[in-house]
Formats: structure tokens, sequence, C-alpha cells
């Protein structure tokens, strides 16, 4: 059994860790470590958790001031020991069969560089969370493999690791891509193994309030992968151009819908019930 470095970055998370580590140590795959990154959390109760993982001896914690996600998951790869390296946040949770399957697939298919599953949300908001199945199409447009997959240390080590120099995140989106571009392939497992925990405030919500800010981190994707999108130039286009016509079309139909609901809204009748359940 080749081992398996669990990479935890955590930032004030005290409050969810505890779970996130339960569900690290209750995997069917026992060669695990646990590589726990502090990144200069100030709440105490974060701090005292992290003390008391340290003394119970399998959790290896790092300390770092900062770095943020990206420099906080590349300091903890940067001392693992296994071969295959799986990013899990602290407030997020894994199935127990995860990663014995995700390793299985890495053994048998020596051509796929990732490997993931399907997730769902908790917390905030709950229920399957709705990515487009994978394709090479899908990912030169957006990212649709989040941070919590399987890859190798190796490859991690060709591409430099993860990018530090991504304000706003998307270093994940970024990182696959570089992968792609060794030539590695990608497979999705047909189960849902992984939680993703959605907070009130997290650093997605702000990355999606500004479209400056997207626009900016989109642009400098595209720009940090020149030959990947040569590569694919044309097929590139013609999934930009579908995507605008997809766009012009949705907001057509939402036109044609506020036309409708403005012309209900002239019927005494259905006036009051329009206001209180729908433009409430």
């Amino acid at each position: 059994m080749e081992k398996v470095s669990v990479i935890m970055p955590c930032y004030n998370d005290g409050e969810y860790i505890t779970d996130a580590v339960a569900s690290v140590f209750g995997q069917s795959y026992t060669n695990i470590e646990l590589i726990v990154i502090d990144d200069g959390s100030d709440d105490p109760k974060t701090v005292s958790i992290l003390e008391e993982l340290e003394k119970q001896g399998n959790v290896k914690l790092l300390h770092t001031e900062r770095l943020r996600p990206a420099g906080a998951r590349n300091a903890g790869i940067e001392i693992a020991t296994g071969k295959y390296i799986l990013p899990v946040d602290a407030d997020d949770l894994i199935e127990p069969c995860y990663i014995e399957r995700a390793v299985q697939v890495m053994e048998e298919k020596e051509n796929i560089g990732i490997v993931y599953c399907h997730a769902d949300l908790f917390g905030e908001k709950s229920g399957p969370w709705e990515l487009p199945e994978y394709s090479l199409r899908s990912m030169l447009l957006d990212n649709v493999i989040f941070v919590t997959a399987l890859f190798r240390k190796e490859d991690w080590e060709s591409v430099g690791g993860f990018r530090t120099n991504m304000e706003h995140g998307m270093e994940d989106y970024d990182f696959w891509l570089s992968l792609l571009e060794l030539g590695r392939e990608v497979e999705q497992l047909p189960e849902t193994l992984f939680h993703y925990r959605i907070k009130p405030r997290s650093r997605t919500t702000k990355f999606q309030e500004s479209a400056a800010v997207v626009q900016e981190t989109y642009r400098n994707i595209y720009l940090q992968h020149p030959q990947l999108y040569e590569k694919y130039k044309d097929e590139y286009a013609i999934i930009l151009r579908d995507a605008l016509i997809e766009q012009l079309f949705l907001n057509r139909a939402y036109q044609e819908s506020l036309g409708i609901l403005e012309r209900l809204r002239k019927n005494p009748f259905l006036k009051y019930w329009i206001k209180k359940f729908i433009l409430k």
C-alpha cells in the first residue's frame, strides 16, 4: 500500500477540524499520514484544539504565518512522505472509502494523474454539488474539479506546486491545468465521497462579489497556460462562442420572464401574492 499524505491547512477552523480529522482517520485505507498546517491561527479555541491534536502523536502539525491556502498546502506537501497527495480543508469531510477507491485507480491506470469523485454540500446550503461532468472542453472554460482530489507528489514537484501569487483564489484550477499540461488524465469516481461545507462568509463568496476580480483572475489563469490554450485554441474559441450564445438565450428568457411578471402584477388579485411570496 503506497502512502497517502493528507494535507489539511487550518486558519481559525477549530470549530470544524475535529470532524475533518476524524473523517481522515476513519478511512478504510490505512497507510495515511495527516499533515495539518496551522497557518497563523489566532483564535484561542483553534490553537488549543491543534495543540491537543499534536499531542495525540498521529498528526504532523506544521506552523506557518498566513501563507494562505496555496502556500500552506505547498508547505505541507513539501514535508510529505507519501507517493500520493490528497488536500482536505479543515472544514470539509471525506467518506471512509474515498482514499482507497482513488488510490486503486491511480495504481491501475498510470496515465491518470487526478482522481476525484462526486460531492455534495452541507452547512449553510445542502444538496448535490452540481458541477459539470469532467471533460477537457469543460476545464478549458472553467474549473470542474475541487481541490480535494488525489494526485502524485512527483507531479506537484514537476509543475512547481500550487501557484501562490493568485490573490483571490482559484489556485486549484490553475494547478489542475498544469497537470493537464504534463499529459495527465482525469478520472471521476461515480460516488459522492466528498462533503463540502458552505459557510455564510468565505474566500469563495468574496471572490464572487466582484465581476472585475473574477475577470482578472480568469485572465491571469489563461495567461499562465499559454501552451495549453494555444494547443486547443480552435476548440477554445468554439467553447467561448457556445457559452456566449447560451448566456444570450438565458438573458432573453430572463427578460421575458420579467415582462410576464410585470403583467401579472397589474392583476389586482395576483398583485398581493406576487409581492408577498415572489418579490419579498
